[in-house]
């Protein structure tokens, strides 16, 4: 029984030292995966601003066709500006390492233009007339949305591959430029 006694403190004894170990090791860890958690942050902040720079431009661009004054111009440009980084931001964490998935990063970006050109369109009429015209601006408002995130997308691409933008998750053995 003695020997059991003997054992069993050994062994607790033990448990107790790796845990002293353990601890330093394990503040270290939580040291760098904060750091890497800042890190994430900060690309995907990088990620939500080049999409949100990118698409509002091409917005831009469609909303002069449409508007006849500045103050018609600021609310578009707004919406388009934040659904543009919140695209960004997904867009980083869709890809993940994927990057040669022309599948995914088109469907990404399909999928934001579908959902903010349908979020356009206007309550309907049960009028014939009323539904074409209707389908009409909707798809127009679709095509629109879908040349916006399609856009973003591509310039977040582009980043990426330059190494100015990291995918998710951060590879460290990948020098930044």
């Amino acid at each position: 029984m003695q020997k059991e006694i003997s054992e069993a403190r050994a062994m607790v004894d033990k448990a107790e030292q790796s845990l002293t170990d353990g601890g330093r090791d394990a503040s270290t860890e939580t040291r760098n995966e904060m750091i890497n958690k800042d890190q994430e942050r900060l690309e995907s902040v990088k990620a939500a601003a080049i999409s949100a720079v990118i698409g509002t431009l091409a917005e831009l661009s469609i909303s002069l066709t449409h508007v006849s004054s500045n103050s018609e111009l600021i609310l578009p440009l707004a919406i388009t500006f934040v659904s543009c980084a919140l695209f960004g931001v997904t867009f980083r964490y869709a890809i993940r390492r994927d990057l040669d998935n022309f599948q995914l990063k088109s469907g990404t970006s399909a999928a934001f233009g579908f959902v903010k050109g349908v979020g356009s369109w206007t309550p309907l009429e049960l009028d014939i007339n009323s539904i074409l015209s209707h389908a009409f601006s909707g798809a127009v408002y679709v095509s629109e949305s879908l040349l916006v995130f399609l856009f973003a997308g591509v310039a977040l691409d582009f980043f990426i591959k330059l190494r100015i933008l990291s995918p998710f998750p951060i590879d460290p053995s990948v020098p930044k430029t």
